[in-house]
C-alpha cells in the first residue's frame, strides 16, 4: 500500500448547526474514514464534537479482534516510522480491520511471532479511552517493553509519580502510579498512546512533566489512530523539541487537519422508559483462577468519599507490567475465557468492559468463540439522537459500579440486539454497586446477564 500524499477532503454534517471539514494528508493503509471513525456531539462546553472510533470498542461495539489488530497495526507503523522496519504483515492486518476477514489467523500469527523491539521502551496508554489501545500496542512486541496507563483513580497509600492535566476532557486529572521512580529514571524512550490527537496539548503536558522530573528522557513518540493537529499545534511540538533538547516522533494511521463550522443546537434528550423486565442475573467469580501475587492490595477513594478495598489486577498495567508479565497473564485470560464461555447460551453475545478496565475483558472476549462483540462503559457524556444519520442513537446512564459518585454511560445497544450480556468488573465491592447499570440495561430487553468479577 502506498502512502497517500495528495490531500483528501471530506465534510461531515454532524447535527444541526455543527459541521466539520476534514482534510487528510497521510493515509498509509488507504482506510476509508468511516472504517476508523464516525462523528457525534459531545456534551462539553470546551469541545462540541467527538470522533467516535469504529475500531476501539469504546462507544461502539466491535468484534474484539478489531481493537487488538488496530494495536498491532499501530505498533507496526511505529516500527516503520521510528525504527525504519516495515513489517511484511501490515497490509494484511489493515485489510483484516477493513473487511473483518482472517482476523483469527492473523492474531494467532502475531501472538506466535510478535514484533522484535530493538531497545527497552516504556509505553503509556491514556485513560480512559486508550487504556486498551495502549495495552494492545505494547502487547504486539516480543521483549524490551514495559506498559503503564494513566488513571483517574485516587489510590490510597500510593503517590502518583507523574500527574498532568487534559484540559478539554470531562475528567481532567491523570495520575501515573508506578511502583517507584525506576520506571522513568532512565534514558528509555517513552511512547505515548492515545486514540486521537486534536491539539496535542495532553501529550505536551505529560512530556513536559516527565522531562522536568526526569531530564535524562530525550526520546518520545506520540502514537494515535487519528492525528488532526493544526500546523500551529505541530509547530508547538517542534518548539518543545528545541526548548527541551528532545526528539518527538508522531505516528498515526491517518494524519490530517479539520475545521469546525457552527455550534450544535441540542434539543433536550429523550429519556426512555425502563420496562418491567425480569432479569436472569448470574454472578461469576474468577479470582480463584488468578494467583494471589497477581493482585495488588491497595484501596481507592471513590468520588462520593467512600472507599473501595477490593484489590486491583496487576495485569491491567495500571501499576506497570513488563512483556514477561503480559505473556503470563494471557494464560490466565484463556483460563477465565474457558470458564466463562461455559455460561454462553446465545449466538450473539456482548462482552462489556467498565471504564478503564477494557483490555483484559477484550482479550477474554477474543477467546470466547464466534458471535462475540466487545463494548465498554465510559465517563464521556455524548449527545444522543434517534435521527437515522446520527451515530449515537441511544444512551444508558448509571452510577459507576467501581467508583460510586461517577456517572457512566453506555451507547448504541438496540433492543434485542444481543442474546446475552457478560459484564466484566475488576473491583466490585457488593452486588448493589452494579444495580444501577443492571436497571438501565432493562431497556435492551436482554434478560440474560452474567456479571464476571475479577476480585
Amino acid at each position: 500500500m502506498k502512502t497517500t500524499t495528495s490531500s483528501i477532503k471530506q465534510t461531515y454534517h454532524i447535527i444541526d448547526h455543527l459541521q466539520i471539514n476534514i482534510e487528510v494528508f497521510q493515509n498509509p493503509y488507504n482506510f476509508e474514514l468511516n472504517e476508523l471513525f464516525q462523528m457525534a456531539t459531545r456534551i462539553n462546553k470546551k469541545r462540541s464534537f467527538l470522533f467516535v472510533s469504529t475500531v476501539l470498542g469504546k462507544h461502539l461495539a466491535v468484534p474484539p479482534q478489531i481493537p487488538l489488530l488496530a494495536g498491532n497495526l499501530l505498533a507496526m507503523r511505529y516500527m516503520e516510522v521510528v525504527h525504519g522496519y516495515k513489517d511484511p504483515r501490515c497490509e494484511a492486518v489493515a485489510k483484516a480491520i477493513q473487511t473483518e476477514e482472517h482476523m483469527l489467523e492473523l492474531l494467532d500469527d502475531l501472538v506466535r511471532n510478535p514484533i522484535p523491539l530493538p531497545s527497552p521502551t516504556t509505553f503509556i496508554g491514556f485513560a480512559e479511552t486508550a487504556t486498551a489501545l495502549g495495552h494492545a500496542v505494547f502487547s504486539s512486541f516480543q521483549t524490551n517493553g514495559t506498559y503503564i496507563n494513566t488513571t483517574r483513580e485516587n489510590v490510597e497509600e500510593l503517590s502518583s509519580v507523574i500527574s498532568f492535566e487534559e484540559e478539554h476532557s470531562h475528567a481532567t486529572s491523570h495520575r501515573v502510579y508506578a511502583s517507584g521512580k525506576e520506571l522513568f529514571d532512565n534514558e528509555q524512550e517513552i511512547v505515548l498512546v492515545d486514540d486521537e490527537i486534536t491539539t496535542g496539548k495532553t501529550a505536551i503536558n505529560i512530556i513536559q512533566t516527565i522531562q522536568e522530573q526526569f531530564p535524562m528522557k530525550k526520546r518520545f513518540t506520540v502514537i494515535s489512530i487519528l492525528d488532526w493537529r493544526s500546523e500551529e499545534n505541530r509547530e508547538r511540538f517542534r518548539q518543545l523539541e528545541k526548548e527541551l533538547d528532545i526528539t518527538i516522533h508522531s505516528v498515526s494511521l491517518v494524519d490530517g487537519q479539520f475545521t469546525t463550522i457552527g455550534e450544535p443546537v441540542l434539543q433536550e434528550e429523550t429519556k426512555e422508559t425502563v420496562p418491567e423486565l425480569e432479569q436472569d442475573i448470574t454472578f461469576l467469580h474468577t479470582s480463584a483462577l488468578i494467583e494471589e501475587a497477581d493482585f495488588i492490595q491497595v484501596a481507592s477513594v471513590n468520588e462520593d468519599g467512600t472507599r473501595n478495598t477490593s484489590p486491583y489486577l496487576k495485569a491491567t498495567g495500571r501499576f506497570s507490567i513488563t512483556l514477561e508479565d503480559y505473556y503470563k497473564s494471557v494464560e490466565d485470560q484463556k483460563k477465565i475465557a474457558d470458564y466463562v464461555k461455559q455460561y454462553r447460551k446465545g449466538q450473539k453475545t456482548l462482552v462489556l468492559g467498565t471504564g478503564e478496565f477494557m483490555y483484559i475483558p477484550m482479550r477474554i472476549a477474543s477467546f470466547m468463540g464466534e458471535g462475540v462483540y466487545f463494548h465498554s462503559t465510559t465517563r464521556s457524556p455524548v449527545y444522543h439522537s434517534a435521527a437515522d444519520s446520527y451515530t449515537v442513537q441511544n444512551k444508558f446512564s448509571f452510577d459507576s459500579p467501581e467508583n460510586p459518585g461517577v456517572t457512566n454511560y453506555l451507547y448504541n445497544i438496540q433492543p434485542y440486539q444481543y442474546d446475552e450480556i457478560f459484564i466484566f468488573i475488576e473491583r466490585m465491592t457488593s452486588k448493589t454497586s452494579i444495580a444501577s447499570l443492571l436497571h438501565d440495561l432493562k431497556k435492551t430487553f436482554i434478560d440474560k446477564i452474567t456479571v464476571v468479577t475479577m476480585a
